[in-house]
Protein backbone atom coordinates (compact mmCIF):
# COMPACT_ATOMS: atom_id res chain seq x y z
CA UNK A 1 0.00 0.00 0.00
CA UNK A 2 1.16 3.36 -1.25
CA UNK A 3 1.54 6.30 1.55
CA UNK A 4 -0.26 9.35 0.02
CA UNK A 5 0.28 12.69 1.09
CA UNK A 6 -2.91 14.48 0.98
CA UNK A 7 -2.74 17.31 -1.95
CA UNK A 8 -4.07 21.43 -0.48
CA UNK A 9 -6.54 22.73 -2.43
CA UNK A 10 -3.58 24.91 -4.14
CA UNK A 11 -1.97 21.90 -5.63
CA UNK A 12 -4.47 20.23 -6.91
CA UNK A 13 -5.25 19.63 -11.22
CA UNK A 14 -6.53 22.87 -13.19
CA UNK A 15 -10.29 23.40 -12.82
CA UNK A 16 -11.85 23.64 -16.21
CA UNK A 17 -12.06 27.32 -16.32
CA UNK A 18 -8.53 27.00 -15.76
CA UNK A 19 -7.44 24.80 -18.50
CA UNK A 20 -9.83 26.81 -20.84
CA UNK A 21 -8.09 29.91 -19.96
CA UNK A 22 -4.54 27.92 -20.05
CA UNK A 23 -5.65 26.69 -23.82
CA UNK A 24 -6.52 30.14 -24.91
CA UNK A 25 -2.98 31.66 -23.30
CA UNK A 26 -0.90 29.29 -25.43
CA UNK A 27 -3.18 29.92 -28.77
CA UNK A 28 -2.17 33.31 -28.46
CA UNK A 29 1.36 33.66 -27.63
CA UNK A 30 2.29 30.95 -30.20
CA UNK A 31 0.57 32.58 -32.59
CA UNK A 32 2.85 35.55 -31.95
CA UNK A 33 5.51 33.80 -31.04
CA UNK A 34 5.61 33.08 -34.79
CA UNK A 35 6.34 36.67 -35.77
CA UNK A 36 9.59 36.63 -33.82
CA UNK A 37 11.27 33.05 -35.62
CA UNK A 38 14.14 32.10 -33.07
CA UNK A 39 17.83 32.80 -34.22
CA UNK A 40 19.25 29.42 -34.75
CA UNK A 41 17.20 25.82 -36.00
CA UNK A 42 14.95 23.99 -33.31
CA UNK A 43 12.75 21.02 -33.48
CA UNK A 44 10.81 19.33 -31.32
CA UNK A 45 12.33 15.83 -30.39
CA UNK A 46 9.52 14.48 -28.49
CA UNK A 47 5.84 13.21 -29.82
CA UNK A 48 3.18 15.85 -29.98
CA UNK A 49 0.77 13.19 -27.84
CA UNK A 50 2.45 12.93 -24.53
CA UNK A 51 3.73 15.46 -21.65
CA UNK A 52 7.69 14.43 -22.34
CA UNK A 53 10.51 16.34 -20.69
CA UNK A 54 14.64 15.59 -19.62
CA UNK A 55 14.75 17.48 -16.39
CA UNK A 56 17.77 19.38 -15.48
CA UNK A 57 20.22 21.40 -17.18
CA UNK A 58 23.47 20.09 -15.59
CA UNK A 59 22.96 16.58 -16.69
CA UNK A 60 24.47 13.86 -19.30
CA UNK A 61 21.66 13.63 -21.55
CA UNK A 62 22.86 12.35 -24.56
CA UNK A 63 25.36 8.95 -24.97
CA UNK A 64 28.12 10.31 -27.51
CA UNK A 65 28.80 7.01 -28.71
CA UNK A 66 25.58 6.59 -30.24
CA UNK A 67 23.38 9.85 -29.93
CA UNK A 68 20.15 8.65 -28.06
CA UNK A 69 18.76 11.08 -25.87
CA UNK A 70 16.77 10.33 -22.50
CA UNK A 71 13.40 11.10 -21.38
CA UNK A 72 10.84 11.14 -18.67
CA UNK A 73 7.30 10.55 -20.11
CA UNK A 74 4.23 10.99 -17.75
CA UNK A 75 0.25 11.17 -17.93
CA UNK A 76 -0.09 14.21 -16.65
CA UNK A 77 1.66 18.02 -16.22
CA UNK A 78 -1.64 19.94 -14.09
CA UNK A 79 -0.10 18.48 -10.60
CA UNK A 80 2.36 17.51 -8.59
CA UNK A 81 3.17 13.87 -8.48
CA UNK A 82 1.92 11.74 -5.79
CA UNK A 83 3.03 8.68 -3.87
CA UNK A 84 1.21 6.56 -6.84
CA UNK A 85 2.49 8.30 -9.66
CA UNK A 86 5.05 6.66 -12.47
CA UNK A 87 7.00 8.31 -15.12
CA UNK A 88 8.34 5.96 -18.28
CA UNK A 89 12.16 6.01 -18.40
CA UNK A 90 12.79 5.82 -22.20
CA UNK A 91 15.50 6.83 -25.06
CA UNK A 92 15.12 8.68 -28.14
CA UNK A 93 17.67 8.30 -30.82
CA UNK A 94 17.95 11.82 -31.90
CA UNK A 95 19.18 11.10 -35.74
CA UNK A 96 16.88 7.80 -36.08
CA UNK A 97 12.95 7.71 -36.17
CA UNK A 98 12.73 9.60 -33.33
CA UNK A 99 10.30 7.25 -31.04
CA UNK A 100 10.42 6.48 -27.32
CA UNK A 101 11.70 3.54 -26.52
CA UNK A 102 10.62 2.75 -23.06
CA UNK A 103 13.47 0.43 -20.65
CA UNK A 104 12.04 1.48 -16.74
CA UNK A 105 9.57 2.93 -14.86
CA UNK A 106 9.79 4.71 -11.33
CA UNK A 107 7.67 6.70 -8.64
CA UNK A 108 10.58 8.48 -7.51
CA UNK A 109 10.10 11.30 -9.50
CA UNK A 110 9.21 15.29 -9.90
CA UNK A 111 8.95 17.93 -12.45
CA UNK A 112 12.44 19.59 -12.47
CA UNK A 113 14.77 16.88 -12.21
CA UNK A 114 12.43 14.04 -13.45
CA UNK A 115 14.57 10.53 -11.87
CA UNK A 116 18.00 12.38 -12.24
CA UNK A 117 18.07 10.09 -15.17
CA UNK A 118 21.41 10.41 -16.96
CA UNK A 119 24.14 8.33 -18.45
CA UNK A 120 26.73 7.26 -16.63
CA UNK A 121 30.32 8.46 -17.74
CA UNK A 122 32.40 5.66 -17.10
CA UNK A 123 31.86 4.58 -20.85
CA UNK A 124 29.83 1.35 -19.66
CA UNK A 125 26.59 2.38 -21.54
CA UNK A 126 24.59 2.65 -18.35
CA UNK A 127 22.41 5.07 -16.88
CA UNK A 128 21.53 6.16 -13.72
CA UNK A 129 17.99 7.24 -12.06
CA UNK A 130 16.15 6.90 -9.06
CA UNK A 131 13.46 4.77 -7.80
CA UNK A 132 11.34 4.10 -4.77
CA UNK A 133 12.71 0.72 -2.61
CA UNK A 134 10.75 -2.24 -3.12
CA UNK A 135 9.59 -2.28 -0.13
CA UNK A 136 7.65 1.43 -0.64
CA UNK A 137 9.87 2.88 2.17
CA UNK A 138 12.48 4.75 1.24
CA UNK A 139 14.33 4.86 -2.24
CA UNK A 140 17.02 3.49 -4.17
CA UNK A 141 19.46 4.35 -6.94
CA UNK A 142 20.12 2.35 -10.28
CA UNK A 143 22.38 1.47 -12.12
CA UNK A 144 21.10 -0.05 -15.55
CA UNK A 145 22.90 -1.54 -18.34
CA UNK A 146 20.56 -0.94 -21.46
CA UNK A 147 22.72 -3.63 -23.52
CA UNK A 148 21.82 -5.97 -21.06
CA UNK A 149 19.07 -5.26 -18.83
CA UNK A 150 21.25 -6.02 -15.94
CA UNK A 151 20.95 -3.96 -12.58
CA UNK A 152 22.72 -2.94 -9.92
CA UNK A 153 21.46 -0.42 -6.84
CA UNK A 154 22.60 1.78 -4.30
CA UNK A 155 21.19 1.80 -0.92
CA UNK A 156 20.09 5.32 -1.41
CA UNK A 157 18.80 8.06 -3.56
CA UNK A 158 21.26 10.16 -5.36
CA UNK A 159 20.77 13.80 -5.95
CA UNK A 160 24.74 14.23 -8.31
CA UNK A 161 27.03 11.66 -9.49
CA UNK A 162 30.28 12.29 -10.30
CA UNK A 163 30.82 13.24 -14.12
CA UNK A 164 32.90 9.67 -14.12
CA UNK A 165 30.70 7.67 -12.40
CA UNK A 166 32.21 6.57 -9.90
CA UNK A 167 30.62 8.76 -6.53
CA UNK A 168 27.44 9.80 -5.86
CA UNK A 169 25.83 12.28 -3.20
CA UNK A 170 22.94 11.79 -1.52
CA UNK A 171 19.93 14.11 0.68
CA UNK A 172 16.99 13.55 2.38
CA UNK A 173 14.52 13.70 -0.65
CA UNK A 174 11.39 13.28 1.56
CA UNK A 175 12.61 16.37 3.78
CA UNK A 176 13.51 18.16 0.06
CA UNK A 177 10.05 17.33 -1.04
CA UNK A 178 8.05 19.02 1.76
CA UNK A 179 11.05 22.03 1.45
CA UNK A 180 10.37 22.26 -2.68
CA UNK A 181 8.18 19.17 -3.81
CA UNK A 182 9.71 20.52 -6.87
CA UNK A 183 12.75 18.34 -6.30
CA UNK A 184 12.08 15.63 -3.77
CA UNK A 185 9.69 13.00 -3.86
CA UNK A 186 6.07 12.16 -2.35
CA UNK A 187 6.23 8.19 -2.08
CA UNK A 188 6.46 8.54 1.98
CA UNK A 189 6.66 11.36 5.20
CA UNK A 190 9.77 12.66 6.03
CA UNK A 191 10.74 10.00 9.47
CA UNK A 192 12.85 13.06 10.44
CA UNK A 193 10.21 15.61 9.57
CA UNK A 194 10.08 17.08 13.46
CA UNK A 195 13.92 17.20 13.70
CA UNK A 196 14.99 20.83 13.29
CA UNK A 197 18.64 19.36 12.55
CA UNK A 198 19.32 16.10 12.68
CA UNK A 199 22.74 14.36 13.31
CA UNK A 200 21.84 11.17 11.23
CA UNK A 201 21.42 12.66 8.09
CA UNK A 202 22.52 15.47 5.73
CA UNK A 203 25.01 14.72 3.14
CA UNK A 204 25.64 11.44 2.01
CA UNK A 205 28.96 9.89 -0.17
CA UNK A 206 28.44 6.58 -2.54
CA UNK A 207 30.38 4.38 -3.54
CA UNK A 208 29.31 3.73 -7.10
CA UNK A 209 31.31 0.46 -7.21
CA UNK A 210 29.56 -1.33 -4.03
CA UNK A 211 26.02 1.15 -3.78
CA UNK A 212 27.32 1.70 -0.30
CA UNK A 213 27.01 5.42 1.13
CA UNK A 214 27.87 6.82 4.15
CA UNK A 215 27.62 10.10 6.39
CA UNK A 216 30.16 12.52 5.51
CA UNK A 217 28.24 16.04 6.90
CA UNK A 218 25.33 16.02 9.14
CA UNK A 219 22.85 18.96 9.55
CA UNK A 220 23.99 19.22 13.17
CA UNK A 221 27.17 20.00 12.37
CA UNK A 222 26.31 22.68 9.19
CA UNK A 223 23.59 23.97 11.72
CA UNK A 224 27.00 24.74 14.57
CA UNK A 225 28.49 26.31 11.68
CA UNK A 226 25.74 29.13 10.52
CA UNK A 227 23.82 29.30 13.63
CA UNK A 228 26.15 32.23 14.58
CA UNK A 229 25.26 33.90 11.03
CA UNK A 230 21.61 34.63 11.01
CA UNK A 231 18.41 34.01 13.63
CA UNK A 232 16.70 32.01 10.34
CA UNK A 233 20.05 29.35 10.25
CA UNK A 234 17.38 28.73 13.74
CA UNK A 235 14.69 26.99 11.57
CA UNK A 236 14.96 23.69 10.30
CA UNK A 237 17.81 22.92 7.98
CA UNK A 238 18.25 21.54 4.84
CA UNK A 239 21.02 20.66 1.31
CA UNK A 240 18.72 21.58 -1.37
CA UNK A 241 21.19 21.35 -3.86
CA UNK A 242 25.10 19.27 -4.51
CA UNK A 243 27.14 18.70 -7.33
CA UNK A 244 30.56 17.56 -7.36
CA UNK A 245 33.93 19.43 -9.32
CA UNK A 246 34.57 17.88 -12.77
CA UNK A 247 37.18 15.66 -10.72
CA UNK A 248 34.75 14.60 -7.97
CA UNK A 249 37.78 15.99 -5.22
CA UNK A 250 34.88 18.43 -4.24
CA UNK A 251 31.62 19.44 -4.32
CA UNK A 252 29.33 22.07 -3.36
CA UNK A 253 26.24 22.73 -1.49
CA UNK A 254 23.21 24.93 -0.90
CA UNK A 255 22.09 24.78 2.76
CA UNK A 256 18.81 26.12 3.56
CA UNK A 257 16.22 26.90 5.84
CA UNK A 258 12.82 26.13 5.88
CA UNK A 259 10.29 29.26 5.32
CA UNK A 260 9.60 30.95 9.26
CA UNK A 261 5.83 30.89 10.18
CA UNK A 262 6.29 34.42 11.42
CA UNK A 263 5.91 37.29 9.55
CA UNK A 264 8.09 38.87 6.96
CA UNK A 265 8.86 41.48 5.46
CA UNK A 266 7.14 42.49 1.66
CA UNK A 267 9.72 41.44 -1.01
CA UNK A 268 11.85 39.21 1.87
CA UNK A 269 12.95 36.07 0.85
CA UNK A 270 11.07 32.73 2.58
CA UNK A 271 14.62 31.42 3.33
CA UNK A 272 17.97 31.93 3.57
CA UNK A 273 20.62 29.90 1.37
CA UNK A 274 24.07 29.65 2.58
CA UNK A 275 26.92 28.52 -0.42
CA UNK A 276 29.75 25.58 1.41
CA UNK A 277 31.87 23.93 -1.03
CA UNK A 278 33.62 20.33 1.04
CA UNK A 279 36.09 17.69 0.19
CA UNK A 280 34.89 14.82 -1.14
CA UNK A 281 34.94 13.00 2.36
CA UNK A 282 33.54 15.83 3.78
CA UNK A 283 36.25 17.91 5.07
CA UNK A 284 37.95 21.22 4.45
CA UNK A 285 34.38 23.12 4.40
CA UNK A 286 34.58 26.59 3.28
CA UNK A 287 32.43 28.90 3.37
CA UNK A 288 31.42 30.74 0.13
CA UNK A 289 28.50 32.83 0.22
CA UNK A 290 26.72 33.72 4.03
CA UNK A 291 23.54 33.63 4.63
CA UNK A 292 21.81 35.76 1.73
CA UNK A 293 20.76 35.14 -1.76
CA UNK A 294 22.21 31.96 -3.88
CA UNK A 295 20.76 30.18 -6.58
CA UNK A 296 21.95 28.33 -9.97
CA UNK A 297 25.91 27.42 -10.68
CA UNK A 298 27.93 25.50 -12.93
CA UNK A 299 31.58 24.39 -12.50
CA UNK A 300 33.76 26.15 -15.05
CA UNK A 301 36.84 23.63 -13.57
CA UNK A 302 38.07 22.03 -10.52
CA UNK A 303 38.63 25.19 -8.46
CA UNK A 304 35.94 27.88 -10.04
CA UNK A 305 32.32 28.19 -10.36
CA UNK A 306 29.51 30.34 -12.02
CA UNK A 307 27.19 31.54 -9.67
CA UNK A 308 24.21 33.69 -9.39
CA UNK A 309 24.53 35.03 -6.09
CA UNK A 310 25.32 37.65 -3.58
CA UNK A 311 28.53 39.09 -3.84
CA UNK A 312 31.07 42.14 -3.82
CA UNK A 313 28.30 43.78 -6.80
CA UNK A 314 24.56 42.98 -5.34
CA UNK A 315 22.94 40.03 -6.43
CA UNK A 316 24.52 39.06 -9.64
CA UNK A 317 26.23 36.32 -11.64
CA UNK A 318 29.75 36.07 -10.23
CA UNK A 319 32.85 33.22 -11.36
CA UNK A 320 33.94 32.70 -7.93
CA UNK A 321 37.50 30.88 -7.13
CA UNK A 322 36.72 27.75 -4.32
CA UNK A 323 39.04 28.51 -1.99
CA UNK A 324 39.48 29.78 1.99
CA UNK A 325 39.01 33.33 1.15
CA UNK A 326 36.53 33.22 -2.04
CA UNK A 327 37.33 35.60 -5.24
CA UNK A 328 34.59 37.14 -6.91
CA UNK A 329 34.54 38.14 -10.61
CA UNK A 330 31.85 39.84 -11.90
CA UNK A 331 30.16 38.80 -15.31
CA UNK A 332 28.81 41.34 -17.92
CA UNK A 333 26.03 43.10 -15.36
CA UNK A 334 24.19 44.91 -18.34
CA UNK A 335 23.59 41.40 -19.82
CA UNK A 336 23.29 39.00 -17.06
CA UNK A 337 19.94 41.07 -15.43
CA UNK A 338 18.58 38.29 -13.72
CA UNK A 339 18.86 34.88 -12.71
CA UNK A 340 19.46 31.48 -14.90
CA UNK A 341 20.44 27.99 -15.47
CA UNK A 342 24.10 28.56 -16.10
CA UNK A 343 26.67 26.18 -17.69
CA UNK A 344 29.94 26.16 -19.73
CA UNK A 345 30.46 24.92 -22.93
CA UNK A 346 32.96 21.83 -23.22
CA UNK A 347 35.54 24.38 -24.30
CA UNK A 348 34.99 26.74 -21.73
CA UNK A 349 34.43 29.38 -25.20
CA UNK A 350 30.67 30.06 -24.31
CA UNK A 351 27.71 30.42 -21.35
CA UNK A 352 25.01 28.74 -21.74
CA UNK A 353 21.92 30.48 -20.14
CA UNK A 354 17.88 31.02 -19.87
CA UNK A 355 15.24 33.27 -18.07
CA UNK A 356 12.26 32.72 -16.29
CA UNK A 357 8.90 34.27 -18.07
CA UNK A 358 9.61 38.00 -19.22
CA UNK A 359 6.44 40.21 -18.61
CA UNK A 360 5.26 38.76 -22.21
CA UNK A 361 5.01 35.34 -20.35
CA UNK A 362 8.52 34.67 -22.45
CA UNK A 363 10.90 32.55 -21.45
CA UNK A 364 14.83 33.28 -23.38
CA UNK A 365 17.52 31.14 -24.56
CA UNK A 366 20.70 32.78 -24.52
CA UNK A 367 24.34 31.84 -25.59
CA UNK A 368 27.18 34.09 -24.08
CA UNK A 369 30.48 34.41 -25.96
CA UNK A 370 32.72 34.64 -23.26
CA UNK A 371 35.75 35.54 -25.42
CA UNK A 372 33.88 38.49 -26.88
CA UNK A 373 32.04 39.10 -24.02
CA UNK A 374 28.93 39.37 -26.18
CA UNK A 375 25.41 37.58 -25.56
CA UNK A 376 22.96 36.63 -28.42
CA UNK A 377 19.07 35.48 -27.79
CA UNK A 378 18.52 32.59 -29.37
CA UNK A 379 14.69 32.49 -29.20
CA UNK A 380 11.75 33.03 -26.57
CA UNK A 381 8.96 30.64 -25.69
CA UNK A 382 5.70 31.19 -24.18
CA UNK A 383 5.46 29.57 -21.01
CA UNK A 384 2.39 28.24 -19.77
CA UNK A 385 0.31 28.98 -16.83
CA UNK A 386 0.45 26.61 -13.90
CA UNK A 387 -1.17 26.28 -10.51
CA UNK A 388 1.60 25.85 -8.37
CA UNK A 389 5.14 27.16 -8.91
CA UNK A 390 6.94 23.73 -8.49
CA UNK A 391 5.00 22.13 -11.91
CA UNK A 392 6.84 24.50 -13.94
CA UNK A 393 8.55 23.77 -16.68
CA UNK A 394 11.79 25.99 -16.62
CA UNK A 395 14.29 25.45 -19.95
CA UNK A 396 16.96 23.92 -18.38
CA UNK A 397 18.64 23.82 -21.96
CA UNK A 398 21.81 21.49 -21.80
CA UNK A 399 24.57 20.90 -23.84
CA UNK A 400 24.95 18.44 -26.04
CA UNK A 401 27.96 16.54 -27.07
CA UNK A 402 27.85 17.36 -30.76
CA UNK A 403 27.24 21.23 -29.98
CA UNK A 404 23.81 21.13 -30.18
CA UNK A 405 21.74 22.14 -26.94
CA UNK A 406 18.51 20.65 -26.12
CA UNK A 407 15.27 22.09 -23.78
CA UNK A 408 12.63 22.01 -22.31
CA UNK A 409 9.07 23.71 -23.35
CA UNK A 410 5.72 23.93 -22.88
CA UNK A 411 5.46 26.65 -25.39
CA UNK A 412 3.33 24.32 -28.13
CA UNK A 413 0.76 23.70 -25.22
CA UNK A 414 2.20 20.33 -23.58
CA UNK A 415 5.43 19.53 -21.48
CA UNK A 416 8.29 18.75 -24.61
CA UNK A 417 11.67 18.61 -25.34
CA UNK A 418 13.67 20.52 -28.34
CA UNK A 419 17.08 20.46 -29.65
CA UNK A 420 18.40 23.59 -30.95
CA UNK A 421 21.40 24.17 -33.29
CA UNK A 422 23.51 27.02 -33.09
CA UNK A 423 26.71 25.83 -34.60
CA UNK A 424 26.41 27.43 -37.50
CA UNK A 425 25.28 30.43 -36.22
CA UNK A 426 28.38 30.20 -33.75
CA UNK A 427 31.37 29.83 -36.22
CA UNK A 428 29.21 33.39 -37.83
CA UNK A 429 29.59 34.79 -34.43
CA UNK A 430 33.19 33.50 -34.35
CA UNK A 431 33.70 35.72 -37.87
CA UNK A 432 32.20 39.06 -36.59
CA UNK A 433 35.04 41.86 -35.28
Amino acid sequence: MHLKRPLPARLRPFSRRALLAATAFVAAHVLSAAEAPPAVPIARVSAADAQMFYGYYDLPAVDTATGRHLANRVPFRDRLPTAADEAELGLIPLNGDGAFRPFARTRAWNFQQGALLQWLGDGSGRVFYNDVSPDGHGYRGVLHDLATGRRTFTDRALANVSRDGRWGLGVDFDRLHDFRPGYGYAAQPDPRAKVAHPDDDGVWLCDLRTGTSRLVLTLAALYARVAPLSPLMEEKLLVNHLTFNPSATRFVFLLRNFPSTAPRAKGQSAWKTVVFTAARDGSDVRLIVPPGYASHYHWRDDATLVFHCDGPKGSQLYEITDAPTPVFVVFDPAFFLRDGHCSYSPDGRWMLYDSYPDAAKRQHLFLYDLKKKRGHDLGAFAALPVPVIDIRCDLHPRWLPDGRISFDSTHEGYRAFYVADPRAQMQAWDQEP
